[in-house]
């Protein structure tokens, strides 16, 4: 009998088999995060890089005693302790019903600065809100800290994230340098890579690896996480002016990555507690803050550098005669040899200006904010960073920035933003906030969290009750503070501009008026600053100004009056002080051939520095 072959058994093909193996992958990957969901929370995300000392909390409970001496807390506010940085502010613990909870985050411009939170984007937006829509009891908490960067910010926000809050509205990125950090290797990560750990931190498994990993770091290395002040400790507390600063592109590009870890974590934070980021892109003042530090290239060897120093001096002496063909020609033989001066770019944007070519000249003015070496403001890599974050995540964009081009090309021609929009090199005047406040409504009426934007008759209004709140005394006082700031970073220019301001308010204010003397004095603006020292004297006596004002009197021939300040000088001052009041009066009597007057005014400097050495 003819044996039949048994039938071969089937082969499942490639494709099925890659088919169902995913399917099972799915399915097990599917049960683990209905597993991890179930039964893990989610920590809020650490920061890798940095630590804080001290347990100072920012937020302390309000309490009340009944008559019966029970305990209860019935608000939360900013700690008394942390008021030096911080806008006080409260809001109850138990949110009502009807709460739109909404805190705003971010550095000093969130916070009001030079003024306060009556004026800041904050407080217009209290003001705003009940009128675009009354059906809503909305609560706007100003949680700016002054110097406060990105890393502290999410801090911040931590902080909040257990008090019911509907919509987080973040105002970061000029502070980002403020700080020394250190990084060892950290490094940008590609395009796929961020996508994907993106993509993974959205679920409750890649949440749950991504904490193990980063526990696994943190005990190979604890060295990786640098411990830093519990509060803000800048760089420019620890030197005269920016000069601790270095260039170290190493060093900022650690910046600006930490900086997208922080944008990522603050997103994380926000929607673990189930609430909305709106994310403002910022802008800075462009045409009117020169950078705070330039120099030429590390390789630019001494000889070199001093052609190009004499180039640049030249330029400058053109442009303040008005001779702008003259000072461009200087600075592009400057940038044919070196292209990394800050001032060279600022001087050619404003040389550029001058000349009405806007585009190019904003070009040049952001150039020297990106090579500023002690960059206070957010530079091009910042903005970069901040807007690719915007356009990947479920945030909502609040694009200031555009916002403010447009409404100066408008009202202006222009968009290098300068002196008529900001306070300094980052603070906008206070309508500047009100745009600010404005452009916010628009994004969250686009995204349905309002009802409408403000009508011209409620921007009035607001504008009317705004105002009314201002304390012209104390604005004085900010300026005036502002003032010495940029005074003290021989920036006269703008400590001219502040002090101005200030004694507009407060024509009586001597420190203003002293600041506004000495900076005409160093514009060499001689006469005028004679003018305002001698109405400095007729308001008041201020010791600060007898010396530079007795040696401006000598400088231009006035010699009684020079002596008779000089003098004035070494009896209302002390220490080193009093020693150069009698340099400065001994060099001015042997200027007039009086050298027994002269030596008896250097023996008593050299007297006084004598003790001062031998003192304990």
């Amino acid at each position: 009998m003819e044996m039949k072959p048994e039938n071969p058994p089937r082969r499942i093909g490639l494709g099925k088999k890659v088919a169902f193996s995913i399917v099972i992958a799915t399915a097990l990957l599917s049960v683990a995060e209905l597993l991890v969901a179930w039964f893990w929370t989610p920590p809020p995300p650490s920061d890798p890089y940095v630590g804080f000392s001290g347990s100072i909390p920012l937020l302390v409970p309000q309490e009340q005693v009944a008559e019966s001496g029970e305990i209860s807390v019935e608000r939360f506010g900013i700690n008394p302790a942390k008021l030096i940085w911080f806008n006080p502010q409260s809001f109850p613990a138990a949110k009502s019903p009807n709460t739109y909870r909404i805190v705003c985050l971010g550095g000093s411009t969130t916070f009001g600065r030079p003024f306060d939170d009556s004026t800041s984007f904050c407080g217009w937006l209290r003001t705003f809100l009940p009128m675009v829509d009354p059906s809503r009891n909305w609560e706007v908490i100003n949680a700016g800290g002054i110097s406060y960067a990105s890393y502290r910010v999410a801090r911040v926000m931590e902080e909040f994230s257990d008090h019911d809050v509907d919509l987080f509205i973040l105002y970061t990125g000029q502070n980002e340098f403020l700080e020394r950090r250190t990084y060892g290797d950290l490094i940008e990560t590609s395009d796929v890579p961020r996508r994907l750990a993106a993509l993974a931190s959205k679920t409750h498994l890649g949440q749950a690896i991504g904490v193990l990993v980063d526990k696994m770091r943190t005990a190979e290395s604890n060295s990786e996480i640098q411990l830093m002040s519990g509060e803000v400790d800048e760089i420019l507390n620890h030197s005269i002016g920016p000069a601790k600063y270095h260039r170290d592109p190493d060093w900022y590009r650690g910046v600006e990555n930490h900086f997208r870890i922080n944008l990522q974590r603050m997103l994380q934070i926000s929607e673990a507690c189930g609430a909305k980021l709106a994310i403002v892109t910022p802008a800075s003042n462009l045409r009117d803050c020169s950078p705070f530090k330039s120099d030429y290239d590390d390789g630019i060897d001494a000889a070199t550098r001093t052609e190009l120093d004499a180039l640049l001096n030249s330029a400058r002496r053109s442009f303040a005669e008005g001779l702008f063909d003259r000072t461009r020609e200087d600075l592009e033989t400057i940038l044919q040899t070196d292209d990394a001066n800050a001032e060279v770019h600022f001087l050619l944007g404003r040389t550029l200006f001058a000349g009405q070519q806007f585009d190019l000249a904003a070009e040049q003015f952001q150039r020297a904010i990106d090579l500023d070496i002690c960059p206070l403001r957010a530079t091009t890599p910042i903005k970069q960073r901040l807007r690719q974050f915007i356009a990947e995540n479920p945030v909502i964009e609040v694009d200031f920035e555009s916002h403010l081009s447009e409404l100066a090309k408008q009202k202006l021609g222009n968009d290098c933003f300068g002196a008529e929009l900001f306070l300094d090199h980052v603070h906008p005047t206070v309508d500047v906030h009100r745009e600010i406040a404005l452009v916010i409504l628009k994004s969250l009426a686009d995204n349905r969290i309002v009802a409408a934007e403000p009508t011209t008759n409620q921007i009035q209004e607001a504008t009317v009750a705004v105002e009314k709140k201002i304390d012209y005394r104390a604005q004085a006082v900010a300026f005036r503070n502002l003032a010495k700031v940029t005074h003290w970073a021989g920036k006269f220019e703008e400590a001219k501009r502040n002090a101005e301001f200030a004694l507009q308010l407060l024509p009586e204010d001597l420190e203003s008026r002293f600041i506004l003397a000495d900076c005409l004095d160093k514009e060499g603006r001689r006469d005028e600053a004679i003018g305002q020292y001698n109405k400095l004297f007729q308001y008041g006596d201020f010791a600060r100004a007898c010396q530079p004002f007795g040696e401006l009197l000598a400088a231009e021939g006035h010699y009684d009056a020079a002596k008779a300040y000089l003098m004035q000088a070494i009896f209302v001052s002390q220490g080193w002080r009093q020693v150069s009041a009698y340099e400065s009066l001994g060099r001015l009597h042997e200027f007039l051939g009086e050298q027994d007057l002269a030596d008896e005014c250097f023996e008593n400097a050299e007297r006084i520095r004598g003790a001062d050495e031998s003192a304990p």
